[in-house]
């Protein structure tokens, strides 16, 4: 995957054409909560969805062992703790995490945001920010 400036041709207009309106996506509270996450924290859920990796729900709640994080904490580049002094430690970072992107966990957890939203939406901020994925 590569990851480039935009540069508009009437073919791409076309294909961008796929990607929600940010008017749209601006309704969703989930939404913003994304907005704040930078091109990398943003990049890092894309290339993990694109993977085919199956994001946990509840994860913050999760016991130590499989490797199961929501979409913030892969964002956040939160590896799973393996250890118990790791996992106390973890949950501090997930409190804090929990509170700023509320909405979006919530959304996530409750089944209310898919992948594909998720995707749709990153490829829209990344529309805006004038950056184009080349897969």
């Amino acid at each position: 995957m590569i990851f480039a400036r935009k540069n508009s041709t009437p073919k791409k207009a076309q294909e961008d054409t796929k990607i929600p309106s940010i008017s749209d996506l601006e309704k969703e509270p989930w939404f913003m909560d994304l907005l704040g996450l930078s091109n990398d924290e943003l990049i890092r859920i894309y290339s993990t969805i694109t993977n085919d990796y199956e994001f946990a729900k509840n994860a913050w709640y999760m016991p130590l062992g499989d490797d199961k994080r929501c979409p913030i904490m892969i964002a956040k580049g939160h590896k799973t703790p393996c250890t118990l002094e790791a996992m106390a430690e973890f949950e501090d970072i997930a409190r804090t995490l929990e509170e700023k992107y509320r909405r979006f966990i919530d959304a996530w957890d409750f089944g209310y945001v898919t992948k594909s939203d998720i995707k749709d939406a990153i490829l829209a901020i990344f529309q805006i920010r004038t950056i184009e994925i080349v897969e």
